[in-house]
């Protein structure tokens, strides 16, 4: 597809002056002579001196003052951090998520921040160009385990795969989380940063994480990045506090969404519970187009069963719509796998670009109509954001100065007292009524910045534009209006700086469409992309373990999940176990249907035969626990009831296999139904029975 740039041609209107004064201070295009500001009338004045009511205007003068109120520009465009969560050569998408191998990063305790800035060094390509070439910003995801799968984990070398209980692990993900701070904090290619590390895919499940690294995670993340969001999985309330925001993987899915949906996924805690996350930080995720093909999902009545169909059904799009302006979504994977090259697709992708996170519609700016060299140049405006959500970075407002014949900045500034994070989008989303009930504000905003000495004297063009803070100060981000150079800035009108303008309205002055500007691009230090990876080093590696059915076959060095319906029941992992060894500790209000228990690894089965396990418990005296051998969450063995005590207490329990796994086999011990207390389990061992 070729982008077309769209011309506007803006209409001059005159000023609220009689016929009398305008032959004598004509504005649009007529000179104005010598006349000094303070010697033009106000308008309100001459207004009342003129028999004929006035008029509407775009551009009008009063009291030295210039105000435009340029038009909003109708289509989507294509900004940074919102919108599809990928690159898209002929549609929309800015923002690319990359998988990070903790190993690919940190092959040992000792490795340095320098593989780390290497490595994003080359994941930040697209086809061999970098993606500050494209205005493309990374959202990096580190994870320790794809899917449970056997040969999918990467631990650094010196440690154990699968221990994410040991203080050993505590301390390398302490110290993981800093050094990923010191390379991608100031880094312009990073938007924000996905949490990951625990569970498959670094989602937080299998196993989550403990109360004790939820509390360590948030610390730390938000220790390390002073500049750049941090995106979680779950609503935890270690991490709501902390103020991170969420990447949620099933966006939009009917059997998520509240009411009935589950109490502990995003949708119905944003509902019910964090109304305000989003204020903090970015909302994004991924549309799961596998779920939709469950009969479940509804796919008909939702958001159909691909990107395409998402995009070229009405009512496919006015429902993800609905979820997006819910949650108030900056962007979204998955939906991005949509055809660019077709044209019905590319129209729907617009509809939810212009939705996606934050569209900033510029109402009016006003500026005087004259400044001296050296003196302050003050910028009014009034700003609503139309879209969904805030912008969550600290880009400045420029002011530019643009010679009138080359439409080029003969100098800018970033104006003080204007901080474009507070810009928020409307609240209460009523999906009758398909608005928000209470509608996006009306920001005023005035800022200033001070023009050069040595700026030389004459007419020049004021222009705006939002600027890439960390990626060189350049322009960036478009208004939604159609005045629009290309370069990224927005012209208003004529100023004079040191004598009077010869006009103040943009008279036949074509603009550029903002919806596309392929000269958009930012720049990252040469100190950055210099960086090579350092030597691999000779790493005394850890000794896999490896399962042997005659010897034993749980692996003392893999967790166990705890599973509960809510925060009131926490894993802790303790070191006085007999003999040394580690105790898992459940502590809490057990709830109703919470279980600890131990499965063996994605396709990993046990074979037919007798087995014998042996462990020992101690517990809250009075209560007692069920022991079973699980086929996910199947019973496949006979419950075996444990009572507990304070004392360790031995027990073997006598296991029949006798045919094929549909799941994943599991140890699974049923916790107290109801009540509070403790469980603690240690020394499990299991092998084949002779």
């Amino acid at each position: 597809m070729t982008t077309r740039c769209l011309s506007f041609l803006v209409a001059v209107q005159p000023l609220l002056l009689c016929e009398i004064l305008l032959a004598e201070i004509p504005v649009a295009g007529i000179p104005v002579a010598a006349i000094p500001v303070a010697d033009i009338p106000p308008a309100d004045s001459v207004a009342a001196e003129c028999e004929r009511p006035a008029t509407p205007m775009k551009t009008s003068l009063q009291d030295g003052w210039v105000t435009v109120a340029p038009d909003e520009f109708p289509g989507a465009i294509n900004n940074p951090l919102k919108g599809f969560r990928a690159y898209k050569k002929d549609g929309y998408g800015l923002v690319e998520r990359r998988y990070i191998k903790w190993n690919e990063i940190e092959v040992w305790a000792d490795d340095s921040v320098e593989r780390i800035i290497a490595h994003t060094n080359k994941i930040t390509q697209i086809k061999g160009k970098r993606f500050e070439d494209f205005n493309v910003k990374l959202v990096p995801r580190v994870y320790l385990d794809w899917d449970g799968s056997p040969g999918k984990q990467y631990w650094p070398a010196d440690l154990h795969t699968f221990d994410y209980d040991s203080p050993a692990f505590q301390q390398r993900l302490r110290r993981l989380v800093e050094k990923l701070g010191q390379a991608w904090d100031e880094d312009p290619r990073i938007f924000a940063v996905q949490m990951g590390l625990i569970g498959y895919f670094g989602e937080h499940h299998n196993p989550a994480p403990t109360a004790a690294q939820r509390r360590l995670l948030a610390e730390a993340f938000k220790k390390a990045f002073k500049h750049k969001p941090v995106l979680v999985r779950h609503n935890d309330p270690e991490f709501m506090q902390a103020g991170f925001g969420i990447y949620y993987d099933t966006f939009a899915t009917i059997t998520r969404e509240p009411p009935q949906g589950p109490k502990s996924q995003f949708p119905w805690q944003a509902t019910y519970v964090y109304r305000d996350l989003w204020k903090r930080a970015p909302i994004e995720g991924e549309v799961e187009y596998n779920w939709q093909q469950r009969e479940s999902a509804r796919a008909n009545e939702t958001f159909g069963r691909t990107p395409d169909e998402t995009m070229k059904v009405p009512a496919y799009r006015r429902y993800m719509i609905d979820k997006i302006r819910r949650y108030h979504a900056s962007y979204l994977g998955w939906i991005s796998g949509y055809n660019d090259s077709d044209p019905e697709v590319l129209a729907g992708a617009a509809e939810l670009q212009k939705v996606f996170g934050y569209r900033f519609v510029l109402d009016s700016a006003s500026y005087p109509l004259t400044i001296k060299p050296g003196g302050k140049l003050t910028v009014r405006l009034t700003v609503r954001n139309t879209g969904s959500a805030p912008f969550y970075l600290d880009w400045p407002v420029a002011v530019g100065l643009l010679d009138p014949a080359t439409k080029k900045p003969v100098w800018w500034a970033a104006l003080e007292g204007v901080d474009i994070r507070k810009w928020l989008p409307g609240e209460d989303w009523d999906s009758n009524t398909f608005a928000y009930r209470r509608l996006p504000m009306a920001y005023q905003e005035e800022g200033h910045a001070t023009v050069p000495h040595d700026l030389k004297p004459g007419q020049y063009i004021v222009a705006l534009a939002i600027l890439d803070r960390q990626g060189g100060m350049v322009p960036s981000v478009r208004f939604a209006i159609s005045n629009y150079f290309r370069g990224g800035w927005h012209p208003l009108g004529y100023i004079g700086v040191g004598r009077q303008p010869h006009e103040v309205s943009l008279k036949d002055v074509s603009f550029d469409s903002p919806a596309f500007d392929d000269t958009l691009r930012y720049k990252v230090p040469e100190r950055l992309r210099a960086v090579q990876p350092p030597p691999v080093p000779l790493v005394k590696a850890v000794t896999p373990w490896t399962a042997d059915p005659n010897t034993e076959l749980i692996n003392p060095w893999r967790y166990w999940n705890l599973q509960s319906a809510g925060y009131d029941l926490e894993k802790q992992i303790l070191a006085d176990g007999p003999a040394g060894k580690r105790v898992i500790r459940v502590t809490g209000d057990f709830g109703i249907g919470s279980s600890l228990y131990y499965n063996f690894g994605k396709g990993v089965k046990l074979a037919a035969g007798r087995y014998r396990f042996a462990f020992r418990v101690r517990g809250t005296p009075g209560q007692s626990v069920e022991f079973e051998l699980a086929d996910g969450w199947r019973r496949v063995s006979k419950p075996v009831q444990i009572s507990l005590s304070e004392q360790w207490q031995e027990h073997v329990v006598e296991l029949e296999i006798q045919g094929n796994f549909k799941d994943e086999p599991a140890l699974r011990f049923r916790l107290p139904r109801g009540g509070k207390g403790f469980f603690d389990l240690t020394d499990t061992r299991l092998k084949l029975a002779k």
